[in-house]
C-alpha cells in the first residue's frame, strides 16, 4: 500500500498546482472550508488546522487535483469522526470526491453534485493519460472507509476526461449515503 501511493505521488506530483484554499470558519457550527484544487501540500496544512478545530465539519467544493493529499486529507477526516459537507449548489469532483466519501455522515446542499472520474497520471509531453494501475490503492481506501469492494467500480468506470456526476440519489444507490442540507 505504502509503494503504490508513493508511486502514485510521484505520478501526480508533476501536476501543475493552482492552489485552493484550507481555512476555518467561525460560526454556529465550526467548520474548515477546503474549495479549490487541491495540491499535494494540503494535507499538512490540513493537519495543522483541524487540530485547532477538532470537532470541525468539513465543506468542500473544487474541481479535484493531488489523488495522494485527498487520501491523506480523508483519512484524517474518518480518523477523527468529522462530517463532510458539499453546500448549495457547489461541486465537488475527483480528489475533491474522495476526500467527501471519507465524512463520517455525508451532507449535500440543495443542487450539490458529487463528480467522479477515473485516475490520470501526466506524460512526459505534458499530457494525460488514464491509468488504473493504482485502482488498488483507491479500492484499499473505499474498504478502509466501510464502502463495498465494488464501490471502486463507481468511481473508475468512467473515462478519466470526463466526470460521471451524482446527485444524493444516485449516491445513495451506489452504496455511498448522503443526506441532504438543512
Amino acid at each position: 500500500m505504502i509503494r503504490c501511493l508513493m508511486q502514485l505521488a510521484c505520478l501526480i506530483a508533476a501536476v501543475p498546482a493552482y492552489g485552493g484554499e484550507i481555512a476555518a470558519l467561525d460560526g454556529k457550527t465550526p467548520a474548515i472550508v477546503v474549495r479549490g484544487r487541491i495540491e499535494l501540500g494540503d494535507e499538512k496544512a490540513f493537519f495543522e488546522l483541524v487540530k485547532t478545530v477538532p470537532n470541525a465539519r468539513i465543506v468542500l467544493a473544487g474541481p479535484g487535483g493531488n489523488v495522494v493529499a485527498a487520501l491523506a486529507i480523508g483519512q484524517e477526516i474518518r480518523a477523527r469522526n468529522l462530517q463532510t459537507l458539499v453546500p448549495a449548489g457547489a461541486a465537488c469532483a475527483s480528489a475533491c470526491a474522495l476526500i467527501w466519501l471519507a465524512g463520517t455522515k455525508r451532507l449535500l446542499g440543495e443542487d450539490a453534485r458529487i463528480g467522479f472520474h477515473a485516475l490520470a497520471a501526466p506524460r512526459r509531453n505534458g499530457a494525460f493519460s488514464e491509468t488504473h494501475a493504482f485502482d488498488p490503492v483507491l479500492m484499499h481506501y473505499l474498504l478502509e472507509l466501510g464502502y463495498a469492494g465494488d464501490a471502486t467500480a463507481t468511481i473508475v468506470n468512467t473515462h478519466s476526461v470526463g466526470i460521471r456526476w451524482l446527485d444524493r440519489i444516485e449516491l445513495n444507490s451506489n452504496g455511498f449515503a448522503a443526506q441532504s442540507y438543512p
